[in-house]
């Protein structure tokens, strides 16, 4: 999918309504006044990620074009089988190990993971998010096992 970018404020608001977890909704505060001061409010996008998306064989694509990863965002459903979120330099699959750019560990069930780059993280050809068995393995998890989550991603350069 392309990049669809939007004003800042507007991704800002939107997070709002995923989460109200203190901790979530600090750390995003913390960004997004990171973001106006540091990053002139440069416009961002926000992509929803659901279990099903991510445990489908490739994951999903999220960007298919060069761009910069600045938080992602996971909510692990009600399971304790474990997961590991990742997320590729790549536009297309999530099989290439040398792509794999973040992963987070999804333990627990319920609890909420996320990762915050607040220069930005390069991701040169795309974003492919996915879920797996083990932390360095390519074995798909099993729907349900995962969870759901969202993404904020910038214009390729701006970090």
């Amino acid at each position: 999918m392309a990049l669809t970018l939007e004003g800042a404020q507007f991704v800002r608001q939107k997070t709002r309504m995923w989460t109200r977890n203190p901790l979530v909704f600090k750390t995003l505060q913390a960004f997004f006044a990171y973001h106006a001061q540091f990053k002139s409010n440069a416009d961002l996008q926000l992509v929803y990620l659901d279990d099903v998306d991510v445990t489908g064989t490739n994951g999903v694509i999220v960007a298919d074009a060069a761009c910069t990863l600045y938080f992602a965002f996971l909510q692990k459903r009600a399971t304790a089988t474990d997961s590991y979120f990742k997320l590729f330099d790549n536009a297309t699959v999530d099989t290439t190990a040398g792509d794999e750019r973040v992963t987070l560990a999804t333990l627990e069930a319920s609890e909420p993971v996320f990762a915050v780059f607040p220069s930005g993280l390069t991701m040169a050809n795309g974003i492919v998010a996915t879920s797996h068995t083990t932390g360095d393995g390519t074995t798909d998890s099993t729907a349900g096992d995962s969870g759901d989550g969202f993404i904020i991603l910038g214009a390729d350069g701006t970090n």
